[in-house]
């Protein structure tokens, strides 16, 4: 006799008593004609109660629907896979994966289904899935913008992160790192721009991006390797530092300022003073003529001085054209202004009168001064020129040089400037001009 008439003579019902899996028969009207020692256990009720019972018995109100309809399409020969819920004889609620298929006994029509049970794999999963969503509420409503970054690309962006930006999600995702300050492209690639390089534990960064208004915002960052979606990643939650690093620019700039007025205060007055001290001591006609000179200087010295203290202010909207049309009145200049906002202090009043008195000064007689502003993309442009006779070559490398002057006057004017001028974040400029004289170029950066 072959293995498999062997088999074909064994004791199914003995088999299928003893299977892992909850096995059952029901009738045409959902009636359980068999079920195994699983389904015994599983459902709490002896075989002697659930063949008086039919499987709607154990199922819960919400699945009956489905329960009937399943019965029906097995009895008229469909298979069909379901999960569904049913409860205990005690009231506890499980969940199953079951698979029915249609059987034929004697010329009756019946249901052949089996089961396992997935209560704790579903609670495992509503468990996961709670969490999931307990932490994508968390970081999507988070007052801080996060960034997931795959393989030098954005992945992912809360809501946060789309108002610091200006951006919306979608013109982000999928695309590199853009939005970053082409000067700390290299740094933002080191900390966010690709897995590799970055260690497991996070580090913080900080650097510029330019918003989609135009605007630069400090973005400081916490970044870590993370795995998003199966594959490496890289999260990074941010800060809006702006205000600190214009703080710390604000100190720097000060820093600078204390350390320009001491050099003035111990090099220059000092060395006045000096002078004088000795020309009293000596009693020195040619002396006392200096020191009288030494005094005058150190009283135009002061003014400067005054003029930095000034200058020193807290930076706010400036608007270069309500300077110029001043000057035009007190100084009957050509203006040609068009309404500029920088951001600067009263110190940039200081830098203009400066170099118009220094057109007169030093142009001759009949110069003529024009100022002018004008837009150029993101700059205001401001230029100063005379028709005077000019700046010689050799000179115009040194004229902002400390204390660098061919007349009497203290040579701090246009250092003052210059520095000013930088301190605003922009650049000034000399160069001659057509067909003689000079143009100051001034450039900042407009609001």
């Amino acid at each position: 006799m072959d293995k498999f008439s062997t088999l074909m003579k064994m004791n199914w019902k003995e088999i299928l008593d003893k299977t892992l899996a909850g096995v059952y028969i029901l009738d045409s009207e959902g009636r359980f004609v068999y079920v195994n020692d699983i389904v015994e256990r599983a459902t709490r009720y002896t075989k002697e109660e659930l063949y008086k019972m039919d499987i709607f018995k154990i199922t819960i109100p919400e699945e009956l629907e489905k329960a009937k309809e399943y019965l029906e399409r097995t009895i008229k020969g469909e298979t069909v896979f379901y999960e569904t819920r049913y409860v205990r004889k005690n009231g506890e609620i499980r969940w199953m994966w079951g698979f029915a298929s249609p059987l034929e006994i004697g010329g009756e029509k019946y249901s052949l289904g089996s089961w396992i049970d997935v209560t704790r794999a579903k609670r495992l999963e509503n468990e996961l899935r709670n969490r999931e969503e307990f932490y994508r509420a968390l970081i999507e409503e988070s007052l801080s913008p996060i960034c997931i970054t795959q393989k030098g690309k954005i992945s992912y962006v809360n809501k946060a992160f789309e108002e610091f930006t200006g951006y919306s999600r979608d013109e982000m995702i999928g695309k590199e790192l853009f939005i970053v300050h082409p000067e700390d492209k290299e740094l933002a690639k080191k900390c966010v721009g690709g897995e590799e390089g970055l260690e497991r534990n996070p580090e913080t960064y900080s650097f510029r991006i330019i918003r989609k208004d135009g605007k630069v915002r400090w973005l400081t960052i916490r970044a870590a390797k993370i795995t998003y979606n199966g594959e490496p990643a890289i999260a990074a939650t941010a800060m809006d530092t702006t205000a600190i690093h214009e703080m710390n620019a604000e100190l720097g700039r000060r820093a600078e300022y204390l350390s320009l007025l001491n050099s003035i205060l111990r090099h220059d007055i000092g060395n006045a003073l000096t002078t004088i001290s000795a020309a009293l001591e000596l009693e020195d006609p040619n002396l006392r003529a200096r020191a009288l000179e030494k005094v005058n200087y150190i009283i135009r010295l002061i003014a400067d001085v005054r003029n930095l203290e000034s200058a020193i202010d807290i930076l706010k909207p400036i608007n270069i054209a309500e300077i110029i049309r001043d000057l035009s009145k007190r100084y009957k200049i050509e203006a040609k202004a068009e309404d500029i906002f920088v951001y600067a202090n009263e110190g940039l009043s200081i830098v203009l009168e400066n170099i118009v008195s220094n057109a007169f000064i030093h142009g001759g007689e009949n110069v003529k001064v024009v100022v002018e502003t004008l837009r150029n993309g993101k700059w205001a442009i401001c230029r100063i020129s005379d028709n005077g006779k000019g700046i010689p070559d050799e000179i115009k490398l040194r004229i902002f040089e400390k204390g660098f002057s061919t007349t009497n006057r203290t040579g701090m004017g246009l250092f003052i400037a210059k520095w000013l001028i930088n301190a605003y974040g922009g650049k000034i400029e000399v160069r001659d001009n057509r067909p003689s004289g000079t143009i100051f170029e001034i450039r900042l950066p407009t609001l």
